[in-house]
């Protein structure tokens, strides 16, 4: 079965007990992808293949299969760095060097996220930046900044 239409996440079903749900686990950088073949925890494999390019996959992202039957993706967890600058000028510093790093960020609520590198480590260790490394499930995958405007 080709799935081509996000229904809904599964955050946002108020009824989801009424549902029968099986689960695909996916890499984070697999929500980038436009086709897709994953298997459920029942076993069956579905493609995916969105037809609206603007319309993105995230973790929980839910397809109907049926009348009360879904497909969830859920994301594996990564390993990621997290790092919390110290201030606005840490920020920037940090911004220019992951940037010339190449490396895809997330930044939310003061905290950049990425996904571990040795050498992004070996980085913040020289500069003698304070981060964390962890297991987390990222709800979107990271992706490079697209400086062409759609273009």
């Amino acid at each position: 079965m080709i799935l081509t239409k996000v229904f809904a996440n599964v955050d946002e079903i108020n009824d989801l007990e009424l549902y029968h749900i099986e689960t695909c686990l996916v890499k984070s950088d697999d929500l980038t992808k436009r086709i897709l073949r994953v298997t459920s925890d029942h076993g069956n494999d579905y493609g995916i293949r969105l037809d609206d390019d603007s319309e993105g996959l995230e973790n929980g992202s839910a397809f109907k299969i049926g009348p009360k039957r879904l497909v969830v993706l859920s994301v594996l967890p990564d390993e990621v760095i997290k790092i919390v600058p110290e201030d606005i000028d840490d920020m920037g510093v940090l911004a220019h060097l992951l940037g010339n790093l190449h490396k895809p960020v997330q930044v939310e609520n003061g905290q950049i996220t990425l996904l571990f590198d040795p050498v992004v480590v070996k980085t913040l260790d020289q500069r003698q930046t304070k981060y964390t490394v962890e297991k987390a499930q990222l709800t979107e995958p990271l992706r490079y900044v697209d400086l062409t405007n759609g273009k």
